[in-house]
């Protein structure tokens, strides 16, 4: 796999990703995310050298590297729908295989949290193709 390939197409479809205008859901009880808020999040991230922050569309986002696995953080504008609402997705290559995985803290109706949702996968899944394409040449 082309290291350089996979990044970028890594930040090429998490720009797609923040001109999505819907919404993301919440877990009742804990906090899916690992934050108990998504300000939480949002201030530890802030604070992470490692987390390399980006803005795009009113969107903040957030890149890390760790361990062989990427995770990426999105965060609605103030004037989003869902906002405050924080994407959490983990990208690991394992075994030759795309892996993503999604959390997500939505403080919204459900309807507009799933809304959100849905649309994250289908840009995972979009994310995934690529990555896995890439990792095949």
């Amino acid at each position: 796999m082309k290291k350089y390939g996979w990044l970028s197409a890594l930040l090429l479809l998490q720009s797609l990703a923040f001109a999505q205008d819907t919404a993301a859901p919440q877990s009742v009880g804990e906090s899916p995310i690992g934050y108990a808020t998504v300000r939480e999040a949002f201030d530890a991230l802030v604070a992470d050298p490692s987390a390399v922050q980006s803005e795009y569309e009113g969107w903040t986002s957030f890149n890390q590297k760790a361990d062989g696995k990427y995770i990426l953080w999105s965060f609605t504008p103030q004037d989003h729908p869902v906002h405050p609402t924080a994407v959490r997705r983990e990208i690991v290559n394992k075994d030759g295989e795309v892996l993503i995985t999604m959390a997500v803290l939505c403080h919204s109706s459900r309807f507009d949290c799933d809304q959100l949702i849905e649309q994250f996968e289908q840009i995972n899944q979009n994310l995934k193709r690529k990555l896995s394409a890439d990792a095949g040449s």
